[in-house]
């Protein structure tokens, strides 16, 4: 049974100025580091996309972000199924995201991935009813048009780099809808839900799954698909290990931090999606330093190419950041970000269902 709603509660205190400063470094911090550890991962014969063992420990982190929910109360089971329906459609979203990466390289990921903000607009817009002004949708459009550059800029780096990007187009995609919809869950008005207790559930459910598979499937492959390439690439267990870890730690660290970052940061999401960007351009950077002339072809490389699709994928974020923080504060009459942050908190909680 539902638990009746929570009238009058307290508001939680907000967190420092330095405090959140922090968090947000360690979210572009991991986010830069995630793509990069995957492609470590494949180097080291532990990405088959078959067994997908590294997915495993990705989803351990999701939901190791419960130990920090402290004494939060328990969710009713009505939001417990909500949301594992919103991480079953993240498994296959996550799934393709980073079986993606493995095909495409962290390069051109971080390009088509910083179009989740945009993507969780568009479905923001369908599902909780947001509005969206001429300049958010200009910028919108300049972030496909930079997501087009990228797309046909794969078609001559072979077969399984352009899968590897439709993959992660589409996973990014639907990434961004579990982001509007555990917005729903949170802000339902009818139960307190705390980011970290969601998470926690979340990636809980998740893990589940992929510790199924690893059963079911894995187990009986595991010399074949996971032993004989860590075998050939000279990769020890307690490497794999060391590898493995730091994928659970990393997307610890994120999902923690990501959550932290949309609910306090001045402008939320949007100052989210600016991040966004500036992780593409990061995982550019170090991917070329990294692997570039060392593993794999052009696509580990930093090109024209792949510069231009980043700065108009960048721009198009950064409008649509701007965009949406200036009709948030005009909206609200408000200059305060963090007061605009819990003006904008009290808003869903009010009209989303």
């Amino acid at each position: 049974m539902c638990r009746p709603p929570q009238k009058n509660a307290p508001k939680p205190p907000l967190p420092s100025v330095q405090t959140t400063a922090l968090f947000v470094l360690l979210y572009i911090f991991s986010g830069v580091t995630q793509p990069l550890l995957m492609e470590v991962a494949v180097i080291h014969g532990l990405a088959d996309r078959r067994c997908q063992l590294y997915m495993l420990f990705y989803f351990a982190g999701t939901a190791g972000v419960s130990l920090f929910s402290g004494s939060d109360e328990s969710l009713s089971w009505t939001t417990t199924a909500k949301t594992a329906l919103v991480a079953a459609i993240d498994v296959v979203a996550q799934t393709m995201n980073y079986s993606g990466t493995t095909l495409a390289g962290p390069t051109i990921f971080a390009v088509v991935y910083s179009s989740v903000t945009v993507w969780c607009a568009l479905f923001a817009r369908l599902v909780l009813g947001r509005r969206m002004s001429i300049q958010q949708w200009t910028a919108i459009l300049v972030v496909f048009v930079g997501l087009g550059v990228t797309g046909l800029a794969t078609v001559d780096l072979g077969p399984d780099v352009v899968k590897g990007t439709l993959l992660v187009g589409v996973g990014s995609a639907m990434h961004a809808m579990t982001y509007v919809l555990s917005e729903s869950l949170m802000n339902n008005g009818k139960e307190s839900v705390s980011s970290a207790k969601l998470c926690g559930v979340y990636g809980a459910v998740a893990f589940t799954a992929y510790f199924a598979w690893q059963v079911f499937f894995t187990s009986r492959h595991f010399v074949q698909l996971i032993l004989e390439p860590m075998k050939e690439s000279g990769t020890t267990i307690a490497m794999a290990l060391a590898i493995l870890l730091s994928i659970l730690v990393m997307n610890m660290l994120h999902s923690a931090t990501f959550f932290h970052t949309v609910k306090y940061c001045p402008g939320g999401s949007t100052s989210a999606g600016v991040m966004k960007g500036l992780q593409a351009a990061l995982v550019f950077g170090a991917t070329s330093i990294a692997f570039c002339n060392r593993i794999g072809g052009s696509e580990m490389c930093f090109t024209e190419d792949k510069l231009v699709s980043l700065l108009i994928v960048v721009a198009g974020v950064i409008m649509f950041a701007r965009a949406t923080d200036n009709q948030t504060r005009k909206s609200q009459g408000m200059t305060s970000g963090y007061e605009a942050i819990n003006s904008e908190v009290e808003y869903e909680r009010q009209f989303t269902v």
